[in-house]
């Protein structure tokens, strides 16, 4: 090797770790910048910006703009899909999971605070949109579940109300209304709901 050939710095023990350190961190990046200020804002010179790499090691990972959306929107999809299935299946019976997705689900809007949840299919790229519906069933199986075991006539429409309330709530936190007060109206209404469809 000539003196003049550089090796490329190594942050982590193995190249595999160096590489999942560099996605992680271009991910992480290119969800704050999706949280705060929208789909975009994700391009790859603010992703560098945003996470102290080149733009090229960014193009390493995520070949266009397209590719950095997508990994952002699946990765916070993700994140909430494991909060709300563990916080359901440490619940009781079917209404008490029913009311722990509610909770936590208001608690991830509250904790997370930012413009993501006013995202539409339309925001997203193309080659997104078949994904996160695929996503979004993952998200609201914990839910759909519950109600199922509740045994109410037609569970899908039962499930889609009581998320359609959620996603009302969740607006309602983005824009500063209490979420302890929220969450008690919100756990109201989808009780009497399941009152009225039972």
């Amino acid at each position: 090797m000539r003196d003049t050939e550089r090796v490329p710095r190594i942050d982590a023990p193995t190249v595999a770790e160096h590489h999942v350190m560099r996605r992680t961190a271009i991910v992480a990046a290119a969800r704050d910048l999706l949280g705060t200020s929208g789909v975009a804002a994700v391009t790859p010179a603010a992703v560098a910006a945003e996470s102290g790499l080149a733009r090229t090691s960014v193009y390493q990972y995520f070949p266009s703009t397209d590719a950095l959306v997508a990994a952002a929107v699946e990765a916070t999809f993700a994140d909430s899909a494991d909060l709300l299935a563990d916080v359901v299946a440490q619940a009781g019976g079917p209404r008490e999971r029913i009311e722990a997705y509610v909770r936590e689900a208001l608690r991830i809007a509250a904790r997370d605070h930012n413009p993501f949840h006013q995202l539409t299919l339309a925001d997203l790229p193309p080659g997104c949109v078949a994904r996160v519906r695929v996503l979004h069933d993952e998200l609201v199986a914990p839910l759909r579940s519950a109600v199922e075991d509740l045994g109410v006539p037609d569970a899908a429409l039962v499930t889609g109300l009581i998320f359609g309330a959620i996603s009302s709530a969740v607006q309602l936190v983005d824009h500063g209304h209490d979420l302890a007060r929220t969450t008690a109206g919100t756990l109201a209404f989808v009780d009497a709901g399941l009152a009225a469809a039972g």
